[in-house]
């Protein structure tokens, strides 16, 4: 039978952290509905019986609050409830979990390498998103024909012959340098939205100075 052992130095807490408690109907819910992908040796697929699901959701009832106050040391609270009820969801596929002793510290590891995992993904896609940004600002401040580039007030009156949707989008990732998260959230959409935003832009602005220069040229 799987045993909640406590680490004596993690069985307090951090008493100053607040918790939004799930009530155990939801819970219980969680448990038992998410199946996560293996995460380390001696973890696999393995059928997830009602037997399971219940220890399970004994050390969710038991240790969740100190799982998710490790994790709000270094996340925003959604992203540290997020991984702090993954922790539970991996134990599911955990190999003869019902003959293992599970301790705070062990689950404490697990969120510990989710959180690097995590990290580890939002670092690789801030750099995809830096490398597109730098590219559009290139391609806005950089058109140019014969050595010749917009001057600040060009790209302003450019930028003002955009709809508002799209100007927006290119003066926020382009010119003021917010990520694209940042945009999204100050303009109330997607990311994705915010990307064909700039993007359509940024085409117009191109087209726009390839008119103008053909027309001075003629």
């Amino acid at each position: 039978m799987t045993q909640a052992k406590s680490n004596t130095c993690l069985s307090q807490g951090p008493q100053n952290c607040h918790v939004g408690v799930l009530s155990l109907e939801k819970a219980t819910d969680y448990v038992t509905k998410n199946v996560a992908k293996p995460l380390d040796q001696g973890e696999t697929d393995v059928p997830v019986t009602t037997t399971r699901a219940n220890l399970v959701l004994e050390l969710f009832e038991s240790y969740y609050k100190r799982v998710y106050c490790f994790t709000r040391k270094s996340l925003a609270p959604s992203a540290a409830e997020d991984i702090a009820q993954e922790v539970f969801t991996r134990l599911l596929t955990v190999n003869a979990l019902e003959d293992k002793t599970i301790t705070s510290s062990y689950l404490i590891k697990i969120a510990d390498n989710l959180i690097k995992r995590r990290y580890n993904k939002d670092q690789r896609k801030n750099q995809y998103i830096d490398s597109q940004r730098e590219e559009a600002i290139r391609d806005l401040r950089n058109i140019r024909k014969e050595e010749q580039q917009w001057s600040n007030t060009d790209i302003s009156k450019a930028l003002s012959m955009l709809p508002t949707h799209e100007r927006d989008a290119v003066r926020l990732v382009v010119c003021e340098g917010l990520s694209y998260e940042e945009a999204s959230v100050s303009l109330g959409v997607p990311v994705s939205t915010v990307n064909n935003w700039k993007y359509r832009g940024i085409n117009k602005l191109m087209k726009h100075a390839e008119a103008v220069e053909i027309k001075q040229s003629a």
